[in-house]
């Protein structure tokens, strides 16, 4: 018999239709060659893993979570937790490549289901959403996958006001090494060796289709970066990437502080994404396929 939250998603074609009218296709049919990729919702039509992995807080029981017709199992979620907070412990890489981003600490484990209100969602739609209270973060292991020659990321999130560079994620040992911050009102901020270029501080920001492509030149600028449709003014250009083969460890839910990432950063983060190639050719679309779904903009 199959547990709580496990099973195999494999949808009919005519799940597969359906899900794809009403999200706009699988993104990563489209867009394939992902070095990892984050999400409540099904990237892929040959993804047949879970979304999550979650943690009970009443008994410390787990169960993974599954998706159903292309997105996460809520009711499977909300079976699992009862009247219990639920804390991720596991989330799953859609990619090809395994890169589960994990936290074993339950004290450090983001929350994605109140016990009380219910799925956690953000302020900018009803999507549900695993969120960053400042103390959690979750972690993947060194990512083989080389950006030295160029890179894009998407994430969809909420923030909340934060006094420092807000970032989503960063490599484990940013003043030498990759990390890639997410978008500000002006610029992205990408960091090698200690060369960085900063962002300005905000509050809060709700419903953010962010972007950044890199396309591997040297002093360029580098951040094409976006949100929600629209080009952040101001330019920044950094040194080109050295390379980074086997040295990328990735951290969600992180901000930085005198050259190394720590937890810290508040809001929900739904979707994110990371190609190891310059996919800004392909920003419309895939922003497009993104906000059917989330509909933010």
């Amino acid at each position: 018999m199959l547990g709580l939250g496990s099973g195999i998603n494999k949808l009919s074609s005519a799940e597969a239709a359906a899900i794809a009218a009403r999200s706009g296709g699988y993104l990563l049919d489209t867009y394939s060659g992902a070095a990892a990729a984050y999400s409540l919702r099904q990237l892929s039509s040959s993804y047949s893993g879970n979304a999550v992995k979650v943690r009970r807080a009443s008994d410390n029981a787990e169960a993974d979570i599954r998706f159903v017709n292309g997105e996460i199992d809520t009711t499977g979620l909300a079976s699992h937790c009862g009247s219990s907070n639920g804390f991720v412990s596991a989330w799953y890489d859609q990619s090809s490549n395994s890169n589960d981003a994990m936290q074993t600490t339950a004290a450090n484990q983001p929350k994605i289901y109140d016990g009380t209100t219910g799925v956690v969602t953000p302020g900018s739609n009803s999507n549900p959403a695993i969120d960053g209270d400042g103390n959690n973060y979750l972690r993947t292991a060194a990512i083989s996958t080389e950006f030295a020659n160029g890179y894009t990321y998407y994430a969809v999130v909420d923030e909340i006001g934060y006094n420092r560079f807000p970032f989503i994620y960063g490599e484990n040992n940013e003043s030498t090494s990759f990390s890639m911050h997410c978008v500000t009102t002006n610029s992205g901020t990408h960091r090698n060796g200690g060369v960085t270029t900063s962002p300005l501080q905000r509050g809060d920001r709700d419903g953010l289709i962010q972007s950044v492509f890199y396309d591997g030149s040297t002093n360029v600028d580098v951040f094409m970066s976006h949100e929600n449709g629209t080009q952040n003014s101001g330019s920044n250009t950094v040194t080109a990437l050295a390379s980074t083969t086997g040295g990328n460890i990735l951290t969600l839910f992180s901000s930085w502080s005198g050259g190394n990432p720590f937890q810290n950063v508040t809001g929900q983060l739904q979707e994110l994404i990371i190609w190891p190639t310059d996919q800004s050719s392909n920003r419309t679309a895939i922003e497009d396929n993104i906000n059917t779904f989330y509909s933010i903009y």
